[in-house]
């Protein structure tokens, strides 16, 4: 048993060197998309990452969700899988109201 600090012991745990963290995105993946297929602009998964990042920053509900989603910068938008839209090649993030509908499915 480690009589150091907790932090150093999980650190130092054998367990937890060896257990792998299942990719939040992989699994996300393997949701079915229940919404129609006909006007869909962003995949169900980087809807629900991005509704995953929100709430780990503190947002409350699905208007400040679509507010973060909406400041966030352009890398964490292509972290989270959208796409570039074309003239500017700018990545554009959920709407609010995107992000309600797909959450209440």
């Amino acid at each position: 048993m480690c009589r150091q600090s907790s932090t150093f012991c999980l650190v130092k745990s054998p367990l937890r060197q060896q257990r792998e963290l299942p990719d939040l995105a992989a699994r996300l993946s393997l949701l079915p998309d229940p919404r129609d297929r006909r006007g869909r602009r962003h995949t169900l998964t980087s809807v629900l990452l991005t509704a995953a990042c929100a709430v780990l920053a503190s947002t409350r509900s699905y208007l400040a969700i679509g507010q973060w989603a909406r400041h966030a910068p352009q890398d964490n938008l292509a972290g989270l899988g959208f796409h570039s839209q074309r003239p500017l090649g700018l990545r554009r993030a959920a709407s609010p109201s995107t992000l309600r509908r797909v959450m209440v499915l």
